[in-house]
């Protein structure tokens, strides 16, 4: 059954991660996001969590926010880390992912 909220960890420009409850809608997702998503999965936490942020970030010269795949890519504008089922539906991020990733992107990209 699909979850109405989920817990996700928030990644946003200047911010430490911070987790936060959304609403489990497209509508929600864009809106935080500011535009067209984009999910990407990453492995590294020992589980498949998703990435969902602004499909077109970068182009639209959204701020930078963090170094994704260590440095080999950027993450632009707000994004945010849920888990995901077994049908592709955004679940709650796991704690243990939630604690994992806090860490992992403690550091963000500051503009000058």
């Amino acid at each position: 059954m699909k979850e109405e909220k989920i817990k996700v960890l928030a990644l946003l420009p200047m911010e430490l991660p911070k987790e936060i409850k959304l609403d489990n809608t497209l509508e929600a997702m864009q809106k935080f996001a500011g535009g067209n998503i984009e999910c990407l999965t990453f492995h590294d936490s020992g589980s498949e969590v998703t990435l969902v942020c602004n499909d077109e970030g970068k182009l639209l010269g959204l701020s930078l926010n963090r170094p994704l795949w260590d440095g080999a890519d950027v993450l632009a504008g707000p994004g945010f880390l849920s888990g995901c089922d077994s049908e592709g539906n955004l679940t709650s991020l796991p704690q243990s992912a939630m604690d994992f990733y806090k860490e992992k992107f403690r550091a963000f990209i500051v503009e000058i």
